[in-house]
């Protein structure tokens, strides 16, 4: 049976003991040292063992502290009552709960002591009640925000994925609270699922954050900027004037925090140097640099890109680098990108994971979201069944479409006012080898339309 030795200096401390002796006296031994009769009032239980004794009178308690407790708990108000007490029991080797008042007071850290501080519990309780504020278990384990509850929102990029996702963080998913029932071994996600995770405080507040993510902040998670990079040597004026006009298109409708154009290979002057004087527009001529995918790569995390702007031919010469980048692209169409009307997406095994981007962008792009199932009766079923149980379906404009027994690249490719959005999830192949032996999870290579290209982990 555990002994427990309180020295009760404190209004408070009889609220400690009215718990010990209604729920856990049964635990073990409770010995308090007090010097106001008001603490012990009303207790005559046993188990419970009472020293009205002055603090300050340490002969009169060592022989009681060598009882050999388990745990010493020193529960005083008054903070030089409390360091005289701290002062003369520190040096023995049972472990201590200082109970400290006083927000100025600093304590050095001592192995054997462990300190509350009421303070910072206020505090953290108050913080913990804010909307929006991660909910972190403060008096479990280390105590220092290592166990961290959240609710997984409708529009969370976390949502329909395994909790096998959160190992890339270096986090671990303990448990899953579904429809208030405990979920032993879920397999997936799913939006308004809460969850317990187990980590280092850091990587929690990271992790916290990305599931948040609120919707109409594309392209972030992945970055804050639209990069557009041109080589002035491969396009003309044509083209290079259809390219400015879908990056300061998309400038325009999504969250991003700046156009990035940057120019390679100048030759004639173009009236792209007359964005200068808008502040949120930066334009960079490099002189030396001549290489498309080398430019691209060393600028791709100094200017925080979120989603790169791209031709369709630079995305076919350049499609295993793109991938190994692992940003969103948007890979630029025959059609003029304002003409879109709709975003679509083949229904394929990568579909859910992209399901929160699709959201996004249709919110974003004020267009509706179109899923096309080429198989609806076999393969793509379960998936189908997956999209239509998201919430966000009620507020975005939904269609679903049957494309069985017709060519869906030939039937897309036909398709008027709509760009495309699909899963990056694989080095895609060549454009002959998909002509040869065509896969529905690389159609975006056959297919000429603007369509986003958004990084997703492949989890085979």
């Amino acid at each position: 049976m555990s002994k427990i030795l309180i020295f009760a200096g404190a209004k408070e401390a009889k609220l400690l003991i009215e718990k010990i002796a209604n729920n856990y006296l049964n635990l073990g031994e409770f010995h308090i040292i007090y010097e106001d009769d008001e603490i012990k009032e009303g207790f005559e239980k046993e188990n419970l063992f009472f020293y009205k004794i002055n603090f300050y009178a340490f002969e009169n308690y060592k022989n009681i502290i060598k009882k050999d407790f388990d745990k010493i708990i020193i529960f005083i108000k008054n903070q030089k009552t409390a360091e005289f007490v701290l002062k003369h029991i520190k040096l023995y080797k049972t472990s201590i709960v200082f109970v400290k008042f006083w927000y100025e007071y600093k304590l050095p850290p001592i192995n054997n002591i462990e300190i509350i501080d009421v303070a910072d519990i206020i505090t953290n309780k108050v913080i913990d009640l804010l909307p929006g504020v991660p909910l972190f278990a403060r008096n479990i384990g280390l105590g220092q925000g290592e166990i961290l509850e959240v609710e997984i929102p409708p529009h969370s990029p976390f949502i329909y994925k395994t909790p096998s996702i959160f190992k890339n963080y270096n986090v671990r998913m303990a448990t899953l609270y579904r429809n208030g029932e405990l979920k032993e071994n879920p397999k997936i996600i799913l939006p308004n699922d809460k969850i317990i995770l187990i980590g280092r405080p850091e990587r929690l507040k990271e992790i916290f954050h990305r599931i948040k993510n609120s919707i109409g902040a594309f392209p972030q998670p992945y970055g804050q900027n639209i990069y557009l990079l041109l080589d002035m040597k491969k396009f003309n004026q044509k083209e290079i004037s259809k390219f400015l006009k879908t990056a300061l298109f998309l400038h325009r409708k999504l969250k991003n925090k700046l156009l990035i154009i940057k120019i390679i290979n100048p030759t004639t002057k173009h009236r792209i140097y007359k964005l200068f004087k808008f502040p949120d527009i930066s334009i960079i001529t490099d002189y030396n640099e001549t290489s498309y995918i080398k430019a691209l790569k060393k600028d791709i995390n100094k200017f925080n890109i979120g989603l790169t702007i791209i031709p369709n031919e630079i995305f076919l010469s350049y499609k295993k680098e793109f991938f190994e980048i692992r940003k969103p692209i948007l890979k630029v169409g025959k059609e003029s990108i304002k003409k879109c009307q709709a975003i679509g997406a083949i229904v394929n095994k990568y579909t859910p994971n992209i399901a929160s981007i699709l959201y996004d962008l249709s919110h974003q792009l004020g267009i509706g979201i179109k899923f096309f199932e080429i198989d609806p009766e076999n393969n793509s079923k379960e998936i189908v069944s997956i999209l239509k149980e998201i919430n966000f379906l009620k507020t975005a404009k939904v269609e679903f479409i049957s494309i069985k027994n017709q060519n869906p690249i030939t039937y897309l490719n036909s398709l008027k006012n709509i760009c495309l959005a699909e899963a990056f999830a694989k080095i895609p192949p060549s454009k002959l080898k998909m002509i040869l032996h065509p896969k529905i999870e690389f159609s975006y290579i056959l297919i000429d339309k603007n369509q986003f290209l958004i990084p997703i982990k492949d989890e085979e």
